[in-house]
């Protein structure tokens, strides 16, 4: 029977013999690096043993260099990107090199065994226990939230189609291989392509793309906002989940080099603040949707709650904000559950972009709030402490392609999760109220969005300075009657400064989906003021005739 590569007392054995040797955050490039090598002579026309060669000469780091040598020069590649030479070193140097090439030498990780789906799958999954990324920013994409994206972006595609399929911020590949393997279930093809700026990450996710039997040079290496190595390409169908919250100071000049050349570059929208280059990657995968003249481009990417409404009117986001309505290139945004990551505990939006909208879809965003649609994991991880099943997602997908607004009547469970849920269409715009229903999915006119900001200038009595308040208000408000309706009847000496006036763009899911608690009934209010006035009674001293 073949050895079980994911098996713990398999895992743990290989741990022995690295202990001490390598830190614990390098035993995945080790394990990786030595699956990539046994899965590749074994799937030779005519299967070799050189893992069992190294393991069985007296100075295996020579002859393991001697296979690497003789490797194809992607692969090669490949392997100087992993660090195999320098990890290979070292456990020579701890003489444990001929035993961790034995321990992967009777792994039996044949065709036969491991089809080219079931390796790319056991890749996957060694790729997610040792290799998650702990990095600032970087965040592990949740399986459910690739297959959610998967499902919405590719929802107009039937069987037989064929899509070239890209990811700007690939990491070890793991997205794009889900989608893949999901996509085959379907019957949909896709041509898998990439660019990724760690380069171990890169390796990794090249290796997957081989022994997937695909091509790993449409995975490149690089920084994608600094240099796109796609820039030549359009793509029919994205999906990313670029770093939150990193700083792209060291880029600076080249993004505001794109941003100066207007629609020549990919930036022209906006910038958005220098401590958060996440909003870059959107335009960065604007600029690379298919035109829609052939055929259109769909977009699904997760981002951070600041994407939404961070920054004032006249920031970079909202200008982006801006532009995505401007151009009805918005279709649907999706509020995730809280704790659905493994390394950040903040709220996690799913966006989808559609160049190429069905008529019935133009002008109006779906907002979908799946907060509550959850389980509580087996066994956390990190921060990751629910998880959505694929009835969940089917429920979202619903919402998010229904032609009308949905409920969702929920029956709670006892850990907070709902226990059964039912998507209805919604009666009305504040839902069922008393019947455990709450909003689940509205329709909404994309310009909703957009606001407008004035700023208004008073006088300050004690200083005799000027001070300026910033007030927002509705589109369809006229400021100049807005202005003398709500200011001037509280504060005659007040300015309304129009040359300070901006419009800006915001995505509020509270305005949609909050709902105010019911008012208490007026004798329960008078009952408990009538019990407080009495406790206050109580604790006044006594008329004693001081």
């Amino acid at each position: 029977m073949p050895a079980a590569l994911l098996s713990a007392p398999a895992i743990w054995r290989i741990a022995e013999l690295l202990r001490g040797v390598v830190p614990p955050g390098e035993y995945g490039p080790v394990i990786l690096a030595f699956t990539v090598l046994r899965r590749l002579e074994l799937a030779r026309g005519r299967p070799v043993s050189a893992l069992a060669a190294v393991a069985s000469v007296a100075d295996p780091l020579a002859r393991l260099e001697t296979l690497l040598g003789r490797l194809p020069a992607p692969v090669r590649g490949m392997m100087a990107q992993m660090e195999m030479g320098p990890l290979a070193t070292r456990l020579a140097r701890a003489g444990v090199l001929g035993r961790v090439a034995a321990h992967f030498a009777a792994l039996d990780l044949s065709p036969a065994l491991y089809g080219t789906q079931a390796m790319a799958r056991l890749f996957e999954e060694l790729v997610r226990h040792f290799d998650a990324g702990q990095a600032t920013g970087a965040h592990y994409t949740p399986p459910e939230i690739g297959d959610l994206m998967t499902d919405l972006v590719f929802a107009p595609d039937a069987a037989g189609t064929r899509h070239a399929l890209y990811d700007p911020a690939a990491g070890t590949g793991v997205l794009l291989g889900r989608a893949a393997d999901r996509l085959a279930g379907r019957g949909v093809a896709v041509d898998l392509f990439g660019q990724e700026i760690s380069a171990r990450a890169c390796a990794i996710c090249q290796a997957d793309m081989l022994l997937r039997g695909r091509n790993p040079a449409h995975i490149l290496p690089g920084n994608t906002l600094a240099v796109d190595h796609h820039a030549s390409r359009r793509f029919a169908r994205m999906l990313a989940n670029p770093p939150f919250g990193v700083d792209w100071r060291a880029i600076r000049p080249l993004v505001q080099a794109e941003h100066a050349a207007g629609s020549a570059g990919r930036f022209a929208a906006g910038l958005p603040r220098v401590a958060d280059g996440s909003m870059l990657f959107m335009l960065h995968l604007l600029a690379r949707m298919r035109a829609p003249a052939r055929g259109g481009a769909r977009v699904g990417m997760v981002t951070h709650g600041a994407a939404l409404a961070g920054g004032g009117a006249d920031s970079g986001e909202s200008a982006i904000r801006r532009h995505l309505v401007d151009h009805d290139l918005i279709d649907t945004v999706i509020a995730l559950p809280g704790d659905m990551f493994v390394n950040t505990g903040i709220a996690t939006y799913v966006w989808i972009l559609d160049n190429r909208k069905p008529a019935g879809r133009q002008g109006m965003v779906r907002l979908v709030d799946a907060t509550g649609l959850w389980r509580r994991c087996p066994r956390s991880s990190g921060e990751k402490r629910r998880e959505m099943t694929q009835a969940h997602i089917a429920t979202v997908v619903q919402a998010a392609l229904a032609g009308t607004d949905m409920d969702l009547i929920v029956q709670p469970g006892a850990d907070g999760a709902p226990a059964r849920w039912q998507a209805v269409a919604c009666d009305g715009p504040e839902g069922q109220d008393g019947t455990g229903c709450v909003p689940l999915s509205r329709i909404v006119p994309g310009r909703d969005f957009l606001y407008r900001s004035v700023s208004v200038e008073r006088r300050v009595r004690e200083a005799g300075a000027a001070a300026r308040t910033t007030f927002t208000m509705d589109m369809a408000d006229d400021p100049d009657s807005w202005f003398a309706r709500m200011i001037l009847p509280f504060d005659p000496t007040a300015k309304l400064d129009m040359a300070r006036c901006a419009t800006g763009c915001a995505i509020s899911f509270a305005r949609y989906f909050s709902r105010p608690a019911p008012p208490r009934p007026l004798a329960a209010i008078r009952a408990e003021l009538r019990r407080s006035m009495a406790r206050l009674a109580a604790l006044m001293p006594g008329d004693d005739g001081d």
